[in-house]
């Protein structure tokens, strides 16, 4: 009885070592699930390829950054959810156009070995406020896109994989970057 008490005990320790090595996304709410539901109907039907942000808009509700970057975590730990994310990545739906716009200046500048740019030459760059700036540098970095620059006193980004380097081109961040209205139908994210 003690010796399977100690097996019982060292599995479960293992477990739980392992699964502390890892980031999965956690269960979605009802509300979350609303979004995801409403995407999954949606996605590649008139070449739809529509973002979270633009979702949460349309499904209507009380929807945060946080709920934003909950679905984000889900549909980048479940591409089986739908083939749109196998072919186009999960960075494609989870990233506002905004967030696409700042990554790809980043990524450029690391391309073309310039200097990281610093937040008040984003927000001149990309006519944006500084503050949508700092919003969009934040969730990148959660997403783990990107990293602070260290060289640059942690004030300046760079991409934090080498893949995300060359994104461009590769339909990742300037996949998305067209929000349309078609008459008759519902707002959508295309390619």
């Amino acid at each position: 009885m003690r010796r399977r008490l100690g097996i019982t005990l060292a599995v479960s320790l293992l477990v739980a070592v392992a699964a502390v090595g890892t980031v999965s996304a956690a269960p979605l709410t009802a509300k979350q699930q609303k979004v995801l539901d409403y995407l999954k109907a949606n996605w590649g039907k008139d070449t739809a390829v529509t973002g979270i942000d633009l979702a949460m808009e349309i499904v209507g509700g009380d929807y945060t950054a946080e709920d934003r970057y909950a679905l984000g975590v889900y549909v980048r730990e479940h591409p089986e959810v739908h083939r749109v994310l196998r072919m186009f990545g999960w960075e494609t739906v989870a990233l506002t156009p905004n967030e696409k716009r700042i990554a790809r200046v980043l990524s450029r500048a690391e391309q073309e070995e310039r200097p990281a740019p610093v937040l008040e030459q984003l927000a001149r760059t990309l006519e944006l406020q500084p503050a949508v700036v700092s919003d969009g540098l934040h969730m990148l970095e959660r997403f783990g896109i990107l990293n602070r620059d260290a060289t640059a006193g942690g004030v300046a980004y760079r991409m934090a994989k080498s893949r995300y380097v060359n994104w461009e081109g590769g339909m990742r961040i300037t996949f998305t970057a067209h929000r349309v209205n078609v008459h008759g139908l519902k707002q959508l994210d295309t390619y």
